[in-house]
């Protein structure tokens, strides 16, 4: 033990001279910069920069836990000696970024604030490390902040020389730097070549990073070519750098973009392929090149295909949207802020004609409707063809022949079509090849032959029919039914009502906890319940799986004890309003931080509830949560006393709840204890014992569990 303490202690006292060492080290790097020559395996060290990094932020973060929050750790000198083993890799970190920016291709004012950031880093982190054992504000909270604050500082400025100037930032710029562009307005190199480049070459190529003294950040860049030649080289088109190196193997070192770097994909390489061969043009437009030109045609499809559906209708009057919204329709945007209509029906039995005829109130933002399993005729069909802005129409198993589809043709933004299981023979499709816009149609299971399919698609090229299987013919589940009551905790009696979007469907229910199945009770009319209760709710219909089960806890509040106490304090963290959580009336949440919940790690949950006379008790409801991934488990035992006529706790309930087998996610949980004999109580005492060793399927075993309870009702 002794050697083994002594082997520690040496090695603490060899990192405490290091961290010494290397701020010398680092002075003379500073005041050596730019006339310093280093051997080739110190530059091999300087270009592990990238790897090092990432040890001293995570370390340095989780420092900084442990000094913000103290009692996690009841070991003061493990901290400490944390803090050391994260300043030896962040000085090393710093040290081999020195070593990396005297190569060629770094230029010193485009790294200096990454540079001193990073040297402040070390520096702070080393007066925190020598400031420790004043255990105060200033070691506990102020320096772990602020290190936290230059490390997030610091590594956003090294992103923006590795892979562009504000990179974190990047993603919400992105549609200002590269707003939408009309194929007509669209400039050849601004809104083809630049963004290409952006995203693959200038992390290599820019201010800050001159690999092969190149830059391609801009134009007169690109053109001025670098240390190995010419970028573009307008005599010779094929010898120009960019055009040779995106073609050579990914193996190759002088392949661009290197290997480990994101790739160019094959649209992107012959971009920039038919662009180098056709003279490279900076200033042009994409119009202007010939129709016959392979530039033009990639060009073409590049812009198209980023172009965002931008509609040009009004949005409908949000009233409108929400009378024509129920239990069997759902009216509702495709997007965000769209003024586009999504339509789907529900319920084959509660559609007529009269409720699609309905929504002739916003035919002009509907653009996409399913009608999957309706019963339809001739006259919806001619309905559905005035939504002139219809893109996208789902009639699987709807009953309709292919004459029936003839006013479909009207649709002149009309791009997919769902017509499986439908008795559609080869006249459908005369009239599907005569949709203006079609784009795609799915025909499984129709009484069209496959040859003639065939026929179909060898003359429209342009269409694309799909027959194979598809997930509409195949049983999918249905929702959850909801269930619905106006208060979580009642005095008397609550009204608990089931309900399903679907309404044909059945709902079978429990009231025991236990899941439902297709035996279980049906619901018919709302529940009254006069006690605690869990209840749980499916629902099944033919042609259907069953859905998953919704639950649902609803308490009865019951009496209330004139003195309570608790034996053991709450943890800090979790400790709620006290003893007085217990019996507020106010329902926890999933959120056991919320100051709702109280938790117990250490010491069991001890209640002591004194009643101002003998009280018949039947039932004790313990509202619970269990969170398994946050260490939150059922309790390992339950125990109820009574105090008996001699002044003495006497046990009347005792149980080990069934533990958990696997991370069932968080859970709250009713326990409802019936006593049946014992019932006669002038004082209650409640244990409850957290489980003290995690299990081995856990990843942090033989770690004590917690127990977290919100109230307690009796009745």
């Amino acid at each position: 033990m002794s050697s083994a303490m002594s082997l520690k202690s040496r090695i603490l006292l060899i990192l405490d001279y290091f961290l010494i060492i290397m701020h010398s080290l680092i002075i003379v790097l500073i005041i050596g910069q730019g006339r310093m020559v280093f051997p080739p395996l110190l530059e091999v060290f300087g270009r592990m920069h990238p790897l090092l990094l990432h040890f001293p932020i995570v370390l340095l973060i989780l420092t900084a836990f442990l000094f913000w929050f103290p009692d996690s750790i009841p070991y003061p000198a493990f901290r400490k000696n944390f803090l050391l083993f994260s300043l030896f890799f962040t000085g090393l970190t710093v040290i081999a970024g020195f070593l990396l920016s005297s190569e060629s291709g770094y230029s010193y004012e485009n790294i200096k604030f990454h540079q001193w950031t990073a040297v402040a880093v070390f520096w702070l982190g080393s007066i925190w490390y020598w400031a420790e054992k004043k255990d105060n504000f200033l070691t506990l909270k102020l320096l772990p902040t602020l290190t936290l604050l230059l490390i997030i500082v610091t590594g956003h400025l090294g992103a923006s020389i590795t892979h562009g100037d504000d990179f974190l930032l990047e993603p919400l710029k992105t549609a200002a730097k590269n707003p939408q562009v009309a194929l007509e307005e669209a400039d050849t190199y601004t809104h083809i070549i630049k963004p290409i480049m952006e995203q693959k070459c200038i992390s290599c190529h820019k201010a800050s990073k001159q690999k092969g003294d190149l830059r391609l950040d801009e134009a007169k860049f690109i053109l001025a070519g670098g240390k190995s030649g010419l970028s573009i080289d307008p005599t010779d088109p094929k010898e120009s750098l960019i055009f040779k190196r995106i073609h050579l193997p990914l193996e190759d070192e002088e392949h661009m973009p290197p290997k480990g770097k994101i790739q160019l994909d094959e649209e992107e390489k012959q971009l920039l392929s038919a662009w180098i061969l056709e003279s490279a043009h900076f200033d042009k437009k994409v119009t202007a090149f010939d129709a016959e030109d392979k530039f033009f045609s990639l060009a073409k499809n590049w812009v198209e295909s980023r172009q965002k559906v931008n509609y040009d209708f009004e949005a409908a009057d949000p009233k409108k949207i929400k009378s024509l919204n129920d239990e069997y329709r759902l009216v509702e945007p495709i997007a965000p802020q769209s003024p586009a209509l999504a339509v789907r029906f529900f319920g084959k039995k509660e559609f007529n004609p009269a409720r699609l005829v309905e929504l002739k109130k916003i035919d002009e933002q509907i653009v996409s409707l399913n009608l999957s399993h309706m019963d339809l005729n001739d006259e919806d069909i001619k309905v559905i063809g005035g939504f002139k802005n219809l893109e996208n129409l789902n009639l699987n198993f709807t009953g309709i022949s292919g004459q029936a589809l003839e006013p479909l043709t009207k649709l002149r933004k009309l791009k997919n079509l769902s017509l499986s299981g439908n008795p559609i023979q080869s006249e459908g499709l005369d009239i599907i090849q005569k949709i203006p816009a079609i784009k795609t149609v799915y025909l499984w299971n129709t009484q069209i032959e496959e040859k003639e399919i065939e026929n179909f698609i060898a003359k429209n090229s342009q269409i694309k029919i799909e027959t194979g299987h598809r997930n509409e013919g195949e049983a999918i589940a249905l929702n959850s039914p909801f269930i619905e009551f106006d208060n979580v905790i009642f005095e008397e009696s609550e009204k608990i009502t089931l309900r399903h979007p679907i309404g044909s469907v059945r709902i079978r229910y429990t009231l025991d906890g236990t899941e439902p199945d297709s035996l279980s009770m049906e619901y018919k009319e709302p529940i009254i319940l006069k006690e605690s209760t869990e209840i749980r709710a499916k629902a099944f219909a033919s042609g259907w799986l069953e859905s998953p089960s919704a639950k649902k806890l609803v308490f009865m509040a019951g009496i209330k004890p004139v003195k309570y106490n608790l034996v053991y304090e709450p943890n800090e963290q979790y400790k709620g309003k006290g003893v007085e959580t217990l019996f507020d009336l106010v329902k926890g949440d999933e959120d056991f931080g919320s100051g709702k919940w109280l938790g117990f790690q250490q010491n069991p949950f001890e209640a002591i509830l004194k009643f101002d006379a003998n009280q018949t008790v039947n039932n004790i409801s313990l509202s619970l949560l269990t969170d398994e991934g946050s260490h939150i488990f059922p309790p390992y035992r339950i125990e109820i006393f009574k105090r008996n006529s001699s002044g003495q706790w006497e046990n009347i309930f005792q149980e080990k709840p069934e533990q958990p087998l696997e991370n069932y996610g968080k859970q709250m949980i009713l326990k409802n204890i019936s006593l049946k004999n014992e019932n006669v109580i002038s004082s209650l005492k409640i244990k409850l014992s957290p489980v003290s060793a995690l299990p081995n399927w856990h990843p942090s075993k033989g770690s004590q569990a917690w127990v977290f309870i919100d109230e307690i009702l009796i009745n």
